[in-house]
């Protein structure tokens, strides 16, 4: 039976189109990510973004998928299961797609006319990661007044009894330790409120003393008859004690997403203090200086460290230009001082007393 040229061409066509078809479903299945990823401790969605997406920056693609389970991207808790972009989201998509009954109780977060106005622009800024990392933010040294921070709490002890023959425990807590906290002046400490633990560094005359975060604790069970607030330990950052301070965990400024744009100042500074001092400190160190909120500093502006032009002598010596020693850029702002990360270090020479410049402020 002889078959019309037609019929060969439509055949041909079809035999193409599946070709076609199964070389794209060949392609997604030879996708070797896993589908999830289940939370374990320390993971943050900006580690999971450079794991299984290559770029840290992707971390909210992850969180949109997962936002059933997570109510703030900064905090993931170990044993959740977490969907990852990819092949991981075919089944959801497949699953949105599929007519669902209406519900009476059903409710939504944009109404429909609102997912239409939404322009693109508005979803990209949406989509941006804060310009400094609420972990720097969280972490950063700062200067506070004198004598600490007025009407602090204190961490009391450990809420578990102790395997060993002790009444309490009372040092070296750890990443999900319940303990007793006595609240801040004028807290109610309720139920998922953050606090963060705090010893004092030195102090600074005529600026104030360094305020050293070492843990944040969230509360799990709030005061009542009497007792103190039972917290878990969420972040930490350093050696954490009974008899460790608490304030309300303060995060002003760390959600912006623009970028600081170039600044010219002919005002300078010093650098009064580096937090973990070292012999050579490097990248990632931390410096704080006397400029302060007063003086417009925002978290997410740089600055320069650098040794000033020195002038001629005469008879002696020529002039010595001006080195430029590092940058850094802006992660804490008090009324008494900011504190700044090294991002980039053209001279091993970052100690006190080196001059700064702000290079560039946020909008």
């Amino acid at each position: 039976m002889k078959i019309p040229r037609l019929g060969w061409s439509l055949a041909a066509a079809g035999l193409l189109t599946l070709a076609a078809v199964s070389g794209v479903s060949a392609q997604d299945v030879r996708d070797d990510r896993p589908a999830t990823h289940t939370v374990k401790r320390g993971d943050t969605l900006w580690d999971l973004a450079r794991s299984y997406l290559g770029d840290p920056y992707l971390w909210p693609g992850i969180y949109r998928l997962n936002t059933d389970q997570i109510e703030d991207p900064h905090w993931i808790y170990p044993g959740e299961i977490l969907r990852l972009p990819g092949q991981g989201t075919a089944p959801a998509v497949a699953e949105a797609t599929q007519p669902q009954p209406a519900r009476r109780d059903a409710r939504t977060v944009f109404s429909p006319s609102a997912l239409v106005r939404t322009n693109r622009a508005a979803a990209t800024a949406a989509a941006l990661p804060p310009h400094v990392a609420l972990g720097d933010v969280m972490r950063a040294a700062y200067f506070g007044p004198d004598r600490g921070p007025a009407g602090s709490g204190s961490i009391l002890f450990g809420a578990d009894i102790p395997g060993i023959d002790k009444a309490r425990s009372l040092n070296n807590f750890q990443l999900h330790d319940n303990l007793i906290m006595e609240p801040p002046v004028g807290s109610l400490a309720v139920e998922r409120e953050r606090f963060v633990a705090y010893i004092l560094g030195e102090s600074i005359e005529d600026v104030g003393t360094i305020v050293i975060p070492t843990a944040v604790v969230q509360v799990v069970r709030a005061p009542r008859n009497g007792e103190g607030a039972i917290v878990e330990v969420v972040q930490l950052f350093g050696m954490l004690n009974a008899d460790a301070r608490v304030i309300p965990l303060d995060t002003t400024g760390a959600t912006a997403t623009s970028r600081p744009m170039a600044y010219s100042d002919s005002r300078t500074t010093k650098v009064r203090a580096i937090h973990r001092p070292a012999v050579l400190p490097g990248i990632n160190y931390e410096v704080l200086f006397d400029l302060s909120a007063r003086d417009g500093m925002k978290i997410g502006d740089e600055i320069q460290i650098f040794r000033p032009q020195e002038k001629e002598i005469l008879d002696e010596r020529p002039g010595v230009p001006e080195v430029s020693i590092a940058t850094a850029q802006v992660i804490r702002v008090t009324p008494f001082g900011t504190t700044a990360r090294i991002l980039s270090l053209s001279q091993p020479a970052i100690k006190v007393g080196e001059s700064v410049r702000v290079i560039a402020r946020m909008p």
